[in-house]
């Protein structure tokens, strides 16, 4: 029995002292848990920013109203789309027609008494060539058909203003688009005074720019011509591409922070699925390599105060080489997700995106300073 018991705590204390010496052993390696194999790509160094999507200067246009009157027909709701020229509203003209009507025969009449004025002073001329009447006479007929003469343009200038008002009382579409707004309806009462008032709002929704804030700190980084990528919460799957067009030198502070309005225009096609006050997420492409070999940034680890790459060589028990600065590793532009290897690495090589150090390896390295 007592020989049975030394067995089993022989066995409990070999046991342990495997499993301690395991656990030091494995503590000792580094362990991979993912890797990836190096491939030449494009390396993009890029400004992240939010984005809005705005309607362009002019492609909101509000249609007013000059005459005073009932609105007769007004067909057209929200969502609507009108051509440019289109008759889209009308108000009650019949109180100008007669006015026009009165202006017009005043007008014939003053132009009837121009006429005499005209002939009279022909007759009269012709009579004084012949000293038949006197001068004071001559310029009497002169002075009258001067007067018609006025009286009849003045008459015109009448009926020319009455046609103007009787013009107000239809509105057209200036712009071809969709109607986003009508602030009324037939047999109301429409009312004009010292500011016009706003009848319906037209939206070109092909005429659409997008506005980037981009940070102080950034924007001497951004230039004209820059190509630019952008999602929407709409389409999360799908990429739009822009390309700066301008910098607004007039800032904007939003919560204390300095940002500078970026223009990008909007192309008519990416319009059909964008909407004005569409938030984005951009992406301004600053510099770019292209096919140079791409390290992807998950694989770079800082140990010991240094950058390094783990590489990793075999199969089931692969051996991992930490390639640094000091071992040849020299990395040229960094970009978001990639960064791009000078030296140190070639195409083929299978690096670790994931791995457990050594305790001694996560300690900085060097000795204590002040």
């Amino acid at each position: 029995m007592r020989t049975l018991l030394v067995l089993v705590l022989l066995a409990a204390v070999a046991g342990g002292g495997w499993w301690w010496y395991q656990s030091r052993h494995d503590a000792g390696q580094i362990r991979v848990l993912e890797t990836e194999v190096l491939e030449t790509g494009d390396v993009r160094e890029v400004l992240e920013a939010t984005g809005i999507i705005k309607s362009q200067v002019g492609a909101v246009v509000k249609i007013g109203v000059r005459a005073t009157g009932e609105i007769v027909d007004l067909p057209y709701r929200v969502g609507d789309r009108v051509k440019k020229g289109q008759l889209i509203a009308a108000i009650d003209d019949r109180e100008l027609r007669t006015q026009l009507d009165q202006a017009l025969a005043d007008l014939a009449i003053a132009e009837a008494r121009a006429e005499y004025a005209e002939y009279d002073l022909a007759r009269q001329t012709e009579l004084y060539n012949q000293k038949l009447v006197d001068r004071d006479t001559l310029e009497e007929a002169e002075e009258n058909a001067r007067i018609r003469q006025a009286e009849t343009e003045r008459r015109e200038a009448e009926v020319e203003a009455i046609r103007v008002r009787i013009s107000y009382t239809r509105i057209f579409s200036p712009i071809d688009g969709v109607v986003s707004q009508v602030t009324a309806q037939e047999g109301e009462t429409v009312v004009t005074g010292l500011q016009v008032a706003n009848l319906i709002t037209v939206l070109d929704p092909t005429r659409l720019e997008m506005w980037i804030y981009m940070d102080e700190t950034d924007v001497g980084r951004v230039q004209p011509g820059q190509r630019v990528e952008f999602t929407v919460d709409a389409f999360p799957d799908r990429v739009f591409e822009s390309r700066v067009e301008q910098i607004y030198p007039e800032p904007e502070i939003r919560d204390n922070i300095v940002y500078y309005q970026v223009l990008c225009p909007i192309t008519k096609e990416q319009a059909e699925l964008l909407r004005p006050e569409m938030t984005t997420q951009c992406r301004v492409i600053v510099t770019i390599r292209e096919n140079v070999l791409a390290l992807p940034n998950t694989a770079l680890k800082w140990v010991g105060g240094e950058q390094a790459v783990f590489r990793s060589r075999g199969g089931a028990n692969a051996t991992v080489e930490r390639i640094t600065q000091e071992t040849g590793l020299q990395l040229g532009l960094k970009g978001l997700t990639h960064s791009e290897v000078v030296a140190g690495l070639q195409p083929g090589d299978r690096v670790a995106t994931q791995l457990v150090l050594p305790e001694q390896d996560t300690a900085p390295r060097g000795g204590g300073g002040r």
